[in-house]
């Protein structure tokens, strides 16, 4: 990069790919543990976000919507679902964008299966994906492993037994 100043402020920079690429041959390459290392914080951010994005939700009356799923938002549903649960017949609460209402009981039980559902699904595909990355022996190999992709066959055919036992799962 050949950086111009006037003794105070920059006045012209102009980038040098070719010196870039030559820094970057110089480093030196990280290590299988550090690569997994890396991975696992970029696959724990991925679905804490997939998480956090929440899910659609179909209720009694045919209506569809979404629900956020922030911590917040799950505290908020856990204690609908607990007071509905203990006998209240609706529970106030709201879907993305709009405002919030009192619920039926049902509509409430079927946001908290919804969300339920969703969060075990991440949760669980997260925990494939870690375990996948643990056994990599390549650094390749850890860099092609991404949320959303397809799980090797073991870990697939292990995931799908968990989300047929727990009554499916939504990603």
């Amino acid at each position: 990069m050949t950086i111009e100043h006037d003794g105070k402020t920059v006045t012209s920079c102009v980038w040098n790919e070719n010196a870039y690429l030559a820094y970057l041959a110089t480093l030196p390459e990280p290590s299988l543990a550090e690569v997994q290392a890396d991975k696992l914080t970029e696959i724990n951010a991925a679905c804490d976000a997939a998480i956090t994005a929440g899910c659609d939700v179909t209720l009694s009356d045919g209506t569809a919507g979404h629900i956020s799923l922030t911590q917040e938002d799950q505290i908020n549903l856990t204690t609908a679902q607990a007071a509905v649960q203990g006998g209240a017949a609706g529970y106030p609460y709201h879907l993305d964008g709009a405002l919030c209402k009192i619920f039926a009981a049902a509509d409430i039980l079927t946001m908290a299966s919804a969300a339920t559902a969703h969060i075990l699904y991440h949760t669980t595909y997260c925990n494939h994906l870690r375990t996948w990355v643990s056994r990599c022996v390549a650094v390749d190999d850890v860099k092609g492993i991404a949320y959303g992709g397809a799980l090797p066959a073991d870990l697939a055919a292990n995931m799908q037994t968990i989300m047929t036992a727990m009554g499916g799962g939504n990603a």
